[in-house]
Parts: C-alpha cells; structure tokens; sequence
C-alpha cells in the first residue's frame, strides 16, 4: 500500500511539471528579481562609502530602509495576490524593481537624498516579493512542490551568484553610477520577456469571482486563524531570527574578504559561491522536503551558518578559508525559503496562501532590515566583524532548536475543512 501510494505521488508529481514546464522556471526569474536590489548592492558598498566619505552604516542603511518598508508591505501585498493572482503583479513588479536600483545611481551624496531613494526602491521591489512566485507554483504543484518550489527559489541562488559579479565588473569599467543603471537595464532585457510568455498562476485564467470561490473552497486557515496559531508564530520568531544574521553575512562578505587583504574582483569571484552553491541547496532542500520531516531539514541545515562563521574565526579570512565558509553559508541561503514556504502550505493550507505567507515574509524582511544596520554598527565600533560571527553563531543555533520542537509538517486542525 506504501509503495502504491509512493508511486501515485510520482505519476502525479510528474503530470504537474508536464502540465506546466516552465513555470517554475518563470519563478526562478521572479525570485531573482526580488533580491535584484539586495545581492546587486553588494559590490557596491565599499565604492560608494568611499566615494561619499560614508561609514559602513550609512551606506547600508538603504538596504535597512527598503527590507522594512518591504515588511510592512508583505501582508497587503498577499492579500492582492489572493485576490487579483500572481501575473498582473508580477508584470509589474519586473519594470519597477529594476528601474528603482536605477534611480540608486542618482544620489548626490546627501544622507536625505540616500534614504529617500532606498524608500522609492523599496516600494518598487514590492512586487517582486516572493509571494507573488511562490503563490502561483504552490497553487499548481501539489506532489512536487518542494522541487518546483526549490528550483523557482533557486533564482535567489542565482543573483547571488550572478549580480556580485556582474556590479563588480561594470564598476571597474564605468564607475559605479553607470553600473547601477547599465545591470539594471541589462536585468529587464533579460528578464522581462521571459515572464510575459512563461508566468501564469491557475487565478490569472478565472474572472476574479471565480477565483475567489476556488480561494474559499481550499482548506486551510484564515488570515485570522494563522495570527493565532503557536506554530506560525514560531515560523515568525524563526524567520525574523534567522535573518537578522544570515543575510547580513552574505551581504558584508565582499567586505569581510576585502578586508582580509583581497582585490575586490577575486572577493566578488570568492562570494559568487554562496549563489552557486545555494543552487544546490535550494534543489536538494526541494527534494528531500518531499520526502522527509521538512522542519527536521531546517534544523539541520539552519546549522550551516554556525560552521561557516567558525571557519572563519578559526582558520581567519583567506581564500581557502571563505570559499569553504560561502559555500556553506549558500547551502543555508538556498534551503531558508524552500523551508518557509513548503512549511506554510503544509501547516496553514493554500485558502489564504498569499495573506500567511506575506507575514512570514514580513518577518523574514524585518531581521534582513535590521541584520544589515547591526553588522555595520558593530564594524564601525570595532574595526571588524567578529563579534557579528559570533551573534550569527547563536542565532542560528536557537534557530535549530525551534525547529526540532515544531510538529510534523501537515494540514493542523483548526485549518482543515
């Protein structure tokens, strides 16, 4: 009976993908998207301080501002998504996102001017959250949503490992206002066309009444119901715990790298590997959700930075040392959202996808705003980031632990219908 069943989930699994080949791809274009601005800035950060005479935490105050602004943005952007679906938004978050980082190469140097201009950017971005991707693929993979959802996550992989490279080498040929402007006119060419053709969510094919209906006839939780549940609380506590360290890693490790001594094109090559490598976490995370106790994966995999921040510490900043710590700190990168957004579905239901999960993304975006100000105050006060390794380390083992002490994942029993 378990081998039949077993088999009834593959030949489902692989009539979803044959229905719909290229959506979860249309994702990883999305998701791409919606970390254009975080992993696009990266190289940046070092230029533009010195350029403006800035500390490390004016500079990245931007990426504080836009993270929360997409925060408090998160909630109202799901409950669009539940109503209107994913493809219109989606449209037009690939022509906002990319012209807000534009609009970036215009600052005078005025702290005013910066963090308005990171305000606009992070109103633009809000189209792009993952929400807008992750709704549409979950409401068509049921079998397979963990590997369709990690490969349409893998677009984060992707800018991490595209974006950090791609800045680099545009500022060493036109100086880092151009940059900005030419990889994101570059990003629309590329982009753009293959959303138009490719993204479409089974809501964007009905009137809104219908989809409305289907919306309602899905089990799972209300808006309401989630807020007070203990298990979506303390995916909340997670996330936002989560990412008040890891991003922040990622985001300062071309720092962190050049000031072991490296070029600043061999530390964007070195960072490059937290992109590539959270490939293979985000598609082997993916899989082994399918098939095993999604919150015992993220106990073990919420590890991962914990030992990547040792390595460092102990061994100190040289390349042999951060190709091994990025590529650690990638597998963790790639596996976090797979985690989140398969544990939402399977907890709380696909009735209000959109509203649930824009509030676990509102936590998410809130450590990653706030992660990003603390690593840069404790840089400025201590010349350094070895205190932020150590809170990292912390982090993510309290994070483990909350893992291992969440339920199984399946439908609870207040969502059920």
């Amino acid at each position: 009976m378990e081998s039949e069943h077993a088999q009834g989930d593959k030949r489902a699994g692989i009539a979803e993908w044959r229905s719909a080949p290229l959506l979860p791809f249309a994702g990883t274009i999305g998701h791409a998207a919606a970390v254009f601005h975080i992993n696009g800035f990266a190289p940046f950060i070092v230029v533009v301080a010195a350029d403006f005479g800035w500390s490390r935490s004016i500079t990245t105050l931007g990426l504080t501002v836009v993270l929360l602004v997409q925060a408090l943005g998160a909630v109202p952007l799901g409950m669009l998504v539940d109503k209107f679906g994913s493809r219109r938004i989606g449209l037009i978050g690939m022509l906002s996102a990319p012209l807000g980082f534009a609009m970036i190469a215009t600052a005078s140097g005025g702290t005013a001017n910066w963090i308005l201009l990171w305000l606009l950017m992070g109103v633009m971005a809000l189209p792009v959250q993952s929400t807008v991707w992750t709704s549409a693929i979950s409401g068509h993979f049921r079998s397979s949503r963990g590997l369709a959802l990690g490969v349409s996550m893998c677009g984060a992989s992707l800018a991490g490992a595209l974006f950090p490279w791609l800045g680099a080498e545009l500022i060493v040929r036109f100086g880092w206002h151009r940059a900005m402007a030419y990889e994101s006119l570059i990003w629309i060419a590329v982009a753009y066309p293959f959303i138009f053709l490719f993204f479409r969510s089974k809501r964007d094919h009905q009137t809104h009444e219908a989809a409305r209906a289907q919306a309602v006839g899905e089990p799972g939780m209300t808006l309401k119901q989630g807020l007070r549940s203990s298990v979506y609380l303390r995916l909340l506590f997670i996330g936002a715990l989560y990412t008040l360290v890891l991003p922040p890693m990622t985001m300062h490790f071309i720092a962190i790298e050049i000031g072991g001594g490296m070029a600043p094109v061999q530390a964007a090559k070195i960072a490059a590997l937290i992109g590539l490598s959270s490939i293979a976490g985000r598609l082997g995370t993916g899989f082994v959700i399918d098939r095993m106790n999604a919150a015992r994966v993220g106990a073990f995999v919420f590890l991962l930075p914990a030992l990547g921040c040792a390595i460092l510490l102990v061994q100190g900043v040289n390349p042999a040392s951060c190709r091994l710590a990025a590529v650690l700190f990638g597998l963790a990168m790639g596996a976090e959202l797979d985690i989140f957004g398969y544990l939402t579905t399977r907890y709380f239901g696909l009735r209000n996808f959109g509203s649930l999960f824009g509030g676990v993304l509102l936590a998410l975006s809130f450590g990653a705003g706030i992660g990003p100000a603390i690593a840069s105050r404790i840089f400025d006060t201590t010349g350094d980031y070895t205190a932020f390794m150590w809170l990292t380390i912390g982090c993510v083992l309290v994070c483990s632990l909350c893992f291992v002490a969440m339920p199984r994942p399946g439908l609870l029993k207040e969502a059920q219908i």
